[in-house]
């Protein structure tokens, strides 16, 4: 990564990398994709395609880190990998499976 990417973007990566990981590992398809310029991971149920979603790691205005919806709400800080992975999974589960 570049010396001149913004404070605790080298850290974001490694957070946004740990999460891709967490969904695959609690049976979700997410890969990893640049989105506006910021690291994203492009998720989705692992038996429902159509429960998608693209959640982005970029700051907030205060200068720290979050995991964000792709209609700009924030999941979780960055440093929350957990929460944000239990989130995500808890809104891209269908109620039926």
């Amino acid at each position: 990564m570049a010396a001149t990417e913004p404070d605790g973007a080298r850290e974001a990566a490694g957070q946004i990398e740990r999460l891709t990981r967490d969904l695959q590992a609690r049976g979700f398809t997410a890969r990893l994709v640049i989105v506006a310029g910021y690291r994203a991971i492009s998720v989705a149920h692992g038996t429902v395609a159509q429960m998608s979603e693209t959640v982005r790691v970029a700051p907030a205005t205060d200068g720290n880190w979050w995991f964000w919806w792709s209609w700009g709400e924030p999941i979780a800080r960055a440093s929350n990998v957990d929460a944000a992975a239990f989130k995500i999974a808890y809104v891209l589960t269908p109620a039926s499976a």
